[in-house]
């Protein structure tokens, strides 16, 4: 019998105020045998060490460790060695344990605080790990300018709008702008930069004067419709995203926004007509799953078109 268990056990049952009797109750076993497991007489099955571990907050392995410290619930045990680690399966381990905790009731103030700061860093940690990726993709596609382009308009996404750089990412994208002039594609990635800060006056006008040096380019006329919604030029917006959705290319990210929009403003005439006009598109292309999500859409401006009559 390993002796540093059987002391743990007996120290980590006196730290929860736990009698014997109380233990067995929990486990279902007799206090004989968690008085022998105590003492070294005996070692419990091996299949009851999850069950005990999580009865005292620490892990199976800290059972067997000199000294082992309570962590007063096993969700603070999988915190602190998510904070050491940073594994994924420690966090995903720790959120299962809060989850069912939160089911059964068991949370107090310092648990919720233990939960939000596993979400917070598990954020950041995320965040980073995205731009990593993001910026690996556009070094292994740099020989591909049109899927190149579309990954740096993504890392704008990401880097100004998620990631909270909407200040540094401009900088960033006025430096290409200057170093390419005659790059729309750098304009459109400034334009989508200044959107996702949030600086959606500067957005417009970059985009309103890009299509005049660029008028052939679809993506400015997206930006500039996006734009013009944020800024309630609904019918400005509507005239940007139709010329959007005109090009040969086959955009239809316009013609979610017409749809969105309308919806928006009450227009559920539209907005169920847009959204159809999505439905048989995605089932024309074999895109049955695709459909389901403008199929509900209509359904629920129908819905309301309905209940207003």
């Amino acid at each position: 019998m390993n002796e540093d268990f059987s002391k743990n056990l007996r120290k980590l049952r006196l730290e929860k105020k736990l009698t014997q009797e109380q233990v067995a109750e929990k486990l279902g076993v007799s206090a004989q045998s968690v008085s022998r497991w105590e003492t070294g007489a005996t070692f419990p099955d091996v299949m009851m060490l999850p069950e005990i571990s999580g009865l005292y907050g620490v892990l199976v392995d800290d059972l067997f460790k000199k000294d082992t410290e309570g962590y007063g619930n096993l969700a603070r045990r999988l915190v602190a060695e998510f904070e050491v680690h940073y594994k994924n399966e420690d966090y995903m381990a720790a959120v299962s344990e809060y989850e069912r905790m939160i089911k059964e009731g068991s949370m107090d103030a310092e648990d919720y605080r233990g939960y939000a700061w596993l979400h917070a860093r598990m954020l950041q940690i995320s965040k980073k790990r995205a731009m990593e990726c993001i910026d690996k993709a556009l070094e292994l596609s740099k020989d591909d300018p049109e899927y190149y382009y579309s990954l740096k308009e993504t890392r704008v996404w990401i880097f100004a709008g998620e990631v909270g750089e909407g200040r540094r990412c401009i900088e960033e994208q006025l430096q290409a702008v200057k170093d390419n002039p005659e790059n729309v594609q750098e304009l459109v990635c400034l334009g989508w930069a200044y959107y996702w800060a949030k600086q959606y006056e500067e957005c417009y006008r970059l985009a309103k004067d890009a299509i005049v040096r660029f008028p052939e380019e679809p993506d400015l006329y997206n930006l500039a419709g996006d734009a013009c919604r944020e800024l309630k030029k609904y019918e400005e917006a509507f005239a940007y995203w139709e010329k959007h959705a005109g090009f040969e290319t086959g955009e239809l990210s316009s013609v979610y926004s017409i749809a969105d929009c309308s919806e928006e403003l009450g227009d559920y005439e539209r907005a169920y007509e847009t959204f159809m006009k999505l439905v048989d598109i995605a089932i024309k292309d074999g895109c049955d799953v695709t459909a389901q999500w403008p199929l509900r859409r209509a359904e629920g401006c129908k819905a309301k078109m309905e209940k207003k009559e």
